[in-house]
């Protein structure tokens, strides 16, 4: 794959310097801050049990420059986060400054090259529909970074309707230089090893069609196939040395039936080695009414099949391209490196909008596990997983004060909870509280 990028990028760049007519080109350049204070107590983990206090901070900071020649683009994207831990005791010497200095994005664009399609080649973001299949490529780092290494076609039909056609290879290291530290699989302060950015120590790769219809205003719809395979895995999902591979498709529909009311519905199904045959699907109605603050209401059934030996069983659901945070923080922890799987959630959630520069959002709901997991000994753990609230609210603060200075800046608050059941074990269920404040500012 890395072969088929530098080709690739050499085609685009050949295809520019063949051009009769080279426009000139621009140059812009810019960044991004994000501080965060994360506070947790007895967080839940993906063996039925539960975490102690955690309290630390975490700053990223990313700076990216853009040049621009018609319909070439260049772009470059350096990034670093770092943390300081209050607590636990023994996570301080975790990640602390000035950590590690990577390539966050590095990619070569040409849209509408040869006048039928847009491509993208290299270390990109990339996400389509509700982002339950293709969204975070590193789930390995958490939110340090969500990039794909990638080659992305996308062909465009009109009338607002388009087929992407992509590539992905997800190195377990990272293969572009960075400076600093570097640390094992847990993240220790140790030399010799870089991130493992998959999570699982393994090399991923895949390929795959998304396709996207909005040309009726009134009834879009998504369908898409992807192929993907896990090389090399760690014990701890596949033999070591072996290889897994899955087949994933589904449908996303949008029907909207008034001015008000909506809905959506997304089903996939999945098929792969060692008799792998899982599904996930979503279903929800949304009414949003013309009141003041703009509610809207939703409520909605999110689930992914399970099996009973858990998250390599023949039934359970893989996770793709996508280990983002998901539902919450407080949920995903459940799930080895947030690979949902065996997971029900009816739900209700509330939007409102109090001003045009702030948001807040609620939801609540509670969590089952389909399949009853073997816990060995000849028991198993129960299906209930909780009872889960959670509350978000966003400030643009350069919209309210009406600054130049201050337009990039936003602050957000969230909050959740989560009253355990009888999934977790005896001793280990107590309620679990999460916390985090949120600066971000653009430039």
């Amino acid at each position: 794959m890395k072969r088929c990028m530098t080709l690739a990028m050499a085609l685009l760049t050949g295809a520019w310097a063949l051009a009769e007519e080279r426009p000139a080109v621009d140059f812009t350049f810019g960044g991004d801050l994000r501080l965060r204070y994360d506070g947790a107590n007895n967080m839940p983990d993906e063996k039925h049990g539960e975490k102690g206090h955690t309290d630390y901070a975490r700053i990223r900071t990313r700076v990216w420059g853009k040049a621009t020649a018609g319909k070439l683009e260049g772009f470059l994207r350096v990034a670093d986060e770092f943390r300081h831990y209050r607590s636990p005791e023994a996570d301080k010497g975790k990640q602390r400054f000035p950590d590690q200095v990577f390539i966050d994005s590095l990619y070569l664009a040409h849209k509408d090259l040869f006048g039928v399609v847009d491509v993208k080649v290299g270390r990109q973001e990339m996400a389509f529909g509700a982002k339950r299949i293709i969204s975070d490529g590193t789930g390995g780092d958490g939110s340090r970074s969500n990039t794909f290494d990638a080659v992305r076609l996308t062909f465009d039909f009109g009338d607002k309707r388009t087929l992407d056609a992509f590539g992905i290879y997800m190195a377990r290291e990272d293969w572009l230089p960075t400076l600093g530290e570097t640390h094992d699989a847990k993240s220790k302060r140790t030399k010799g090893h870089d991130y493992d950015v998959t999570g699982y120590n393994h090399n991923e790769f895949g390929a795959g069609l998304y396709y996207q219809d909005r040309s009726d205003k009134a009834f879009g719809w998504d369908a898409y196939y992807v192929w993907k395979v896990e090389e090399g895995a760690h014990s701890k999902v596949i033999a070591k040395g072996d290889s897994f591979q899955s087949h994933t498709f589904g449908v996303r529909l949008l029907p909207r039936f008034t001015e008000t009311l909506s809905g959506e519905v997304e089903i996939a199904g999945q098929l792969g080695d060692d008799a792998l045959a899982a599904a996930m699907a979503y279903g929800g109605l949304t009414y949003a009414p013309a009141w003041a603050l703009k509610p809207t209401f939703t409520a909605a059934v999110q689930y992914m099949s399970g099996d009973k030996e858990g998250a390599r069983g023949d039934n359970a659901w893989h996770p793709v391209f996508n280990r983002e945070t998901g539902v919450g923080e407080l949920v995903a922890p459940m799930f080895n490196k947030y690979a949902y799987n065996n997971f029900l959630y009816p739900h209700l959630k509330v939007e409102l909008t109090p001003a045009a520069n702030q948001k807040l959002a609620l939801q609540a709901g509670p969590m089952f596990a389909p399949v009853r997991e073997d816990a060995g000994n000849g028991e198993s753990y129960g299906t209930f997983r909780g009872a889960y609230a959670q509350a978000k609210y966003t400030l643009e603060v350069g919209k309210m004060v009406g600054s130049d200075l201050l337009k990039g800046m936003a602050l957000a608050f969230t909050g959740e909870f989560l009253s355990k059941g009888d999934y977790f074990k005896d001793g280990q269920d107590g309620n679990a509280l999460f916390g985090r404040m949120e600066l971000s500012y653009k430039f």
